[in-house]
């Protein structure tokens, strides 16, 4: 766990308005200490700007008014936190749903519970001036810094085979996660294979324009953030699956109204490479690909983009033919 820091409230109580209110999410009694449940949650990475509705919704009591005593730990990537979550170790995870989906192909003891980012993030991009990104032939000769393994290669897949190409059509820079902004601005390779949110800020952080093609506009149907339970925990604490979600869910309606304040929060809890301003500019385009939570959809998953993401998986032998789409999810814990 990573230490907790006191922090001003006066602005994050200013910030609390009536669409809460008309959410049914105001007025619920706070829930004495020795009654709360402990649940252990499990985040996809090192903690980033859209982490921020999680710590809001610790330091605003949403939990413990649930009768939650939620414990937060920072993750390694969704597919090593789909693997923990399935061995039992943690409760709860946020994760991109995508590997959660791979780790049920697999075997996992998991099922996802919510999503709220329908569209991938995944993207391409480069700086605006030195490259021009107006469809997919558009990457031919271009080097494209890409992190083998996980999400990363595995939309790369799924992009060449959507868009007839094959290996040799794309000139493909493998780096580490960490290396890919340093080799984009230093000019060895011309666009990184990532998530646009986080690479767009970076860009913009040095006063630059990003130059971006979003997946999800080039035939790539893979989703995005969302929710999974350990499938034991599932079946025996139903209602405490619920009262988290519909906590979290406070959390990201505070955090996407002043995301401002939602960013110098967590910077005063944990530690958050860069600046505020980055910070906001990072969150904010992760939520502009996400359902607002204020939506009464927030959280809900339809029959008709799980039955394509299978499709997708199955197609490229990511999962097995004989699982169909509905025992990878339920809808019966999204808050109402």
């Amino acid at each position: 766990m990573v230490e907790r820091v006191s922090v001003s409230r006066a602005r994050l109580r200013a910030v609390l308005s009536a669409s809460l209110v008309a959410l049914g999410l105001l007025g619920a009694a706070t829930v004495p200490a020795a009654a709360q449940a402990r649940v252990k949650v499990l985040l996809d990475w090192a903690w980033l700007p859209y982490h921020a509705p999680f710590l809001i919704a610790e330091e605003r009591g949403f939990y413990r008014e649930a009768g939650l005593a939620v414990s937060l730990e920072q993750g390694r990537g969704s597919a090593t936190t789909a693997l923990l979550l399935s061995q039992g170790g943690f409760d709860i995870a946020h994760l991109n749903i995508t590997n959660a989906t791979q780790m049920i192909g697999r075997g996992g003891s998991i099922r996802i519970i919510g999503l709220y980012q329908h569209r991938t993030a995944a993207a391409f991009i480069g700086i605006r001036g030195r490259v021009k990104l107006d469809g997919p032939r558009s990457l031919r000769g271009l080097k494209i810094g890409s992190t083998p393994g996980g999400s990363d290669a595995l939309s790369l897949r799924i992009f060449m085979r959507a868009n007839g190409m094959g290996p040799t059509d794309l000139n493909v820079v493998s780096l580490d996660s960490n290396a890919k902004t340093t080799a984009l601005f230093g000019g060895s390779i011309d666009v990184v294979s990532g998530d646009s949110p986080a690479f767009d800020a970076y860009v913009r952080a040095t006063g630059q324009q990003p130059e971006t093609l979003q997946l999800a506009d080039a035939g790539v149907p893979l989703l995005g953030f969302g929710f999974a339970a350990n499938t034991a925990f599932l079946g025996r604490n139903p209602e405490l699956v619920r009262q988290f979600l519909a906590a979290s869910r406070r959390g990201f309606v505070e955090a996407a109204r002043d995301p401002q304040a939602a960013c110098e929060l967590i910077r005063t809890k944990v530690h958050l490479a860069g600046t505020v301003e980055r910070c906001v500019d990072y969150f904010k385009g992760l939520m502009a690909l996400s359902t607002a939570p204020t939506d009464p959809g927030w959280g809900r998953m339809s029959e008709a983009e799980w039955n394509q993401l299978v499709r997708t998986l199955q197609a490229v032998g990511e999962l097995p033919a004989d699982v169909q789409a509905a025992q990878y999810y339920t809808n019966d814990f999204v808050p109402q």
